[in-house]
Parts: C-alpha cells; structure tokens; sequence
C-alpha cells in the first residue's frame, strides 16, 4: 500500500475561540481525518498540499504554531485504519445527503396528496435542489477513496429532481386552471 499523507499539526491560541472554530471548519471542508486534536490527515494530493500551506501560514498568522508534512504509515495495519476513517466519515456524509434527498421527496408527495400545488412551495424546493447538487459536490470532492455510497446517493439525488419535477408540472398544471 504505501501511500503518502499529508499531516498538519496546528495549535491556535486560546484566547478566542473564534480563530479556532475558523481553522477547524476550513479543514473540516477539505475532509480531513483528526488523529487526535489538532493532528489533521490528507491523502497527499498537489491541490491539498497547497490548501494546506496557505492553512499553516494562516495559523501563524493568528499568532499559533503549526507544521505541514509529509507522512508515510509504518505499518500497513495503520495506513489500512486511516483509510477506514476516511471512508466512514465520507460514508456519514452521504448517508446524510440522501436522508435530506428523501425527505424532500416525502414532503412533495406529502403536498401532491393534499393538492397543495403552489408557485411558492415550488420555488423553496427548486432553492433546495440547487443545495443538494452543491453539496453533492462539496462530499464528492472530499470522497479521496471513492465510496461505494457514490452512486447510490447520485441516484436518489436523481429521484429527487425527477419527483421535483413531476410536482413542477402539477404546479403548472393547477396554475393553468385558475387563469
């Protein structure tokens, strides 16, 4: 196996917690796995190397320390532990998006049943979407292992546009009537 990692190692001073919770989402937002606090893993890639840098030398300018390097796993056992981290924390991500895509669908043939086919319901859910497909790709982008859980959160984001879709005509429909 044998893969390179990158690892930061950053302490933020204690003085204000905001500094900290700012460093903390940003590496979040890349997907990183915490070995423990302050301990952030990357796989090595040329785009996350450079993130990283520019996060370091933001900790530094918040008056903290920090240190970026490269990072190779002794045994295979860790590498192959590490790994599993970031499928499981990638996996609860997907899980999650298609919890919401679910719902969604659930709320629309919850108003298709009550004939609540309105313009402004319409708009909401349209809005709704347009997160869904961004965070679809925020997860995609930090799924560094390629998930399983890819595809089927792919095909449930589908059936939530279809269903959208389907509840779209039904607006315009019942808008048609009432002209």
């Amino acid at each position: 196996m044998s893969m390179k990692f990158l690892a930061l190692t950053y302490k933020v001073p204690s003085n204000t917690s905001k500094n900290r919770v700012y460093i903390w989402r940003k590496i979040k937002d890349i997907g990183a796995v915490y070995l423990q606090q302050g301990v952030a893993l990357l796989p090595y890639e040329e785009r996350l190397f450079e993130i990283l840098k520019d996060l370091r030398e933001e900790v530094n300018n918040l008056g903290g320390k920090s240190t970026l390097s490269e990072l190779n796993f002794i045994s295979e056992d860790d590498e192959k532990c590490i790994i599993s981290e970031f499928k499981k924390q990638i996996d609860e991500e997907y899980i999650e998006f298609e919890d919401n895509c679910q719902r969604l669908i659930y709320e629309l043939d919850r108003e298709t049943e009550n004939g609540k086919f309105k313009f402004s319901e319409l708009q909401e859910n349209e809005e709704e979407l347009k997160k869904f497909q961004r965070w679809y790709e925020k997860i995609t982008s930090r799924d560094y292992f390629h998930s399983e859980r890819k595809c089927s959160s792919k095909e449930m984001f589908e059936k939530a546009k279809a269903r959208l879709q389907e509840y779209s005509h039904e607006v315009y429909k019942n808008d048609k009537v009432h002209q």
